[in-house]
């Protein structure tokens, strides 16, 4: 990679990171009512959306263990080995660091073959030291396995508006799957998740409802 190559990979950990960031959804709210005892679990039960949104948080739990996992991997990766990289001598004077062949080869001519050569070893060497201690901590392993997760996350989330709730609880599930997976991308503070938090403390208020229970209560 050459810099920019360099700044596109830094960018793909920040992206980790941030999913790492997620403000627990608990402490949105100012009160800590428990629901009804009228309510019934079995009614609960009976709510697809209420189901749909238990799946959603399971995945989406799993999906920031292995987020956690690949950044230590990264981080031991970058420590011990480094970003693949090499110098390459410049023709005029000087020298220039590539990340990657590409980059490489638009720093290749006739008079500096020699030169492009050695840097072309240099870089094919680190490379081989990254991709085995990839292979051996599991690190690609860890990002496919995300890549699957954050799928099947997508996938749950675009079925959301295709199942109807059949109870308040299911509602304010569905609103606290939004509002989770919606304000980690985008100033919590901003339009429209002041006001989907607004609604939520109208709902839970009014029906008496701790929306920190209400995921879990699906599942018993």
């Amino acid at each position: 990679m050459a810099d920019s190559d360099h700044s596109t990979t830094l960018s793909s950990v920040t992206r980790r990171l941030l999913m790492t960031q997620i403000a627990a959804v608990a402490g949105l709210w100012p009160f800590g009512a428990r629901a009804r005892e009228d309510i019934s679990i079995k009614g609960r039960q009976g709510d697809p959306a209420l189901r749909l949104c238990e799946n959603w948080h399971e995945v989406h739990r799993s999906t920031l263990v292995l987020c956690r996992q690949q950044q230590q991997l990264e981080t031991y990766l970058v420590k011990a080995i480094g970003f693949p990289c090499a110098k390459m001598r410049l023709p005029g004077g000087g020298e220039k660091m590539v990340h990657s062949v590409e980059s490489l080869d638009e720093l290749y001519s006739a008079e500096n073959e020699v030169a492009w050569s050695k840097a072309y070893s240099e870089l094919a060497a680190h490379q081989a030291r990254w991709d085995a201690t990839d292979a051996e901590i599991g690190f690609s392993r860890t990002d496919e396995l995300i890549q699957r997760s954050e799928a099947a996350e997508q996938a749950l989330l675009d079925d959301l508006p295709l199942s109807p709730a059949c109870s308040v609880e299911g509602v304010v599930a569905k609103l606290l799957v939004i509002l989770r997976y919606g304000e980690h991308w985008e100033d919590s503070d901003e339009f429209p998740w002041r006001h989907i938090r607004s609604v939520l403390d109208d709902l839970a208020r009014y029906h008496h409802i701790d929306p920190t229970t209400i995921v879990a209560s699906c599942a018993k």
